[in-house]
């Protein structure tokens, strides 16, 4: 493999080009803030972050007095730290035969199937972040979807929540797939859909959404938390203290309060719809607080909130799903909803190597030798992080 180990730049640039293009997430994500990092030249090491700001939703007011007679309120945007928390690489060891391969043989017989390992942890890995995050559910717990009806819900609640029509995106499990194109046969073959699929797992378009299948959709498990009452009235904000109710409520499950509901983005006008929250951090049980996502803000003639009205004391809380059981969370979402950074790493002294760079995603190949075994050792690195910036622009499909 002398010529492809003395090429890093070629192999670097093959790895990305892999991640970037033979991937379904990725592609449909922003993973534009690279540039938010400064392009540090020494590159980037885990724990390196950075604030995402996420421009503000302007009151609308009636009448010729400036701002209704009152204080305009401060046009302030809000910041999501995107920090760069994970590092995974995957590592290659040749001896002098394999090191004679060419460039084209060590992509097919090692590159690929390294690079189809990483990407798939990789994506699994983010998917299962993106669950947790995402504060919206829809469908019927414990039934694979298999009515356009279902996806059909999943472009209101974007909709709802005024996310842009475009760059919208469903990856959904086989088993899913199978149930809506045993229902629906001709739904995902026009002559239009079959000539773009240019990437495996494409299987067409409606709703809005473009369809991928994908074998790393996320279980979500529920705790065995029920019964749980809101404890105090006028809570507001990202916690929420509960009393009665028993049992763990896990990071990513969702509920809804009564009589607490969501609203309009920019009118404040309450939608009849209960708004959802998701846990944020495990709970462990019994009276206390609970982080939730999204912080509760009451809508008021100054300020367009999450909600119409804050909790009533003893308001009940409902769990989505069903108490101490696991099942599938398909994804919905535009591509600004989440943010993935893939910052660039540096080749270590006395290495060999090279860090590609291709639409925000950065792979970095370096190789060391070992005189004793006369073999070298390869290892293609990925450093990145990941945050929300538009939760409400995606929601869950359960199975």
């Amino acid at each position: 493999m002398a010529n492809a180990i003395s090429t890093h730049q070629l192999i670097a640039r093959e790895a990305v080009k892999m991640l970037v293009e033979e991937d379904n997430l990725l592609p449909a994500i922003n993973t534009g803030r690279n540039d938010d990092f400064k392009q540090n030249i020494h590159g980037y090491k885990q724990g390196s972050s950075v604030d995402i700001n996420v421009p503000p939703t302007s009151t609308v007011y009636d009448g010729a007095t400036f701002a209704g007679g009152g204080s305009a309120p401060d046009q302030t945007e809000s910041k999501v730290r995107l920090t760069l928390d994970t590092q995974k690489h995957v590592p290659l060891t040749f001896g002098a035969k394999e090191k004679l391969l060419d460039i084209a043989d060590f992509k097919e017989r090692f590159l690929r199937p390294a690079m189809n390992s990483l990407m798939s942890n990789v994506r699994s890995d983010l998917l299962s972040r993106f669950k947790d995050l995402t504060p919206n559910v829809i469908g019927t717990w414990g039934t694979v979807p298999a009515t356009r009806t279902v996806y059909g819900q999943g472009r209101a609640q974007l909709n709802r929540f005024l996310a842009p029509d475009a760059d919208r995106t469903i990856l959904f499990s086989s088993d899913a797939n199978l149930a809506l194109s045993d229902a629906n046969a001709a739904l995902f073959h026009s002559g239009a859909e079959i000539a773009k699929e240019f990437r495996d797992g494409m299987v067409g378009r409606y709703a809005g959404f473009d369809f991928y299948e994908d074998q790393s959709i996320p279980l979500h498990t529920n705790g065995a938390g029920a019964s749980y009452l809101v404890n105090g009235a006028s809570q507001t904000g990202s916690s929420l203290v509960v009393d009665t109710g028993t049992g763990a409520l896990t990071k990513g499950t969702i509920f809804t309060i009564a009589n607490v509901f969501a609203v309009h983005p920019i009118t404040g006008v309450s939608t009849g719809v209960l708004r959802q929250f998701v846990v944020t951090s495990a709970y462990a049980g019994g009276g206390g607080s609970v982080s939730i996502y999204p912080a509760i803000v009451a809508t008021s003639a100054s300020v367009i909130g999450t909600v119409n009205a804050v909790p009533a004391d003893n308001a009940a809380i409902t769990v989505f799903g069903t108490a101490s059981q696991a099942k599938r969370q398909n994804l919905a979402f535009q591509k600004n909803a989440f943010t993935a950074a893939f910052a660039p790493l540096p080749v270590l002294a006395s290495c060999e190597g090279y860090t590609a760079t291709m639409k925000g995603v950065s792979v970095r190949v370096m190789t060391f030798g070992n005189g004793q075994t006369d073999t070298e050792s390869t290892r293609i690195d990925v450093l990145y992080g990941c945050a929300a910036t538009r939760p409400d622009h995606a929601v869950r499909i359960t199975e």
